[in-house]
């Protein structure tokens, strides 16, 4: 399997978003919003 610069791309936005999510200054609005953004990710790079 080729590791393309997508799929880093992709790594290094859900690391983010999942850093992001960490955060405890988040409304619950923001933290739904991250929270759909991982899943979504995740069903693209096929890890959910």
């Amino acid at each position: 399997m080729e590791y393309t610069c997508k799929d880093y791309r992709s790594e290094m936005k859900l690391l983010g978003l999942t850093r992001r999510l960490e955060e405890e200054n988040l409304t619950k609005e923001e933290r739904a919003q991250i929270t759909q953004e991982i899943k979504e990710l995740e069903k693209a790079m096929k890890i959910d």
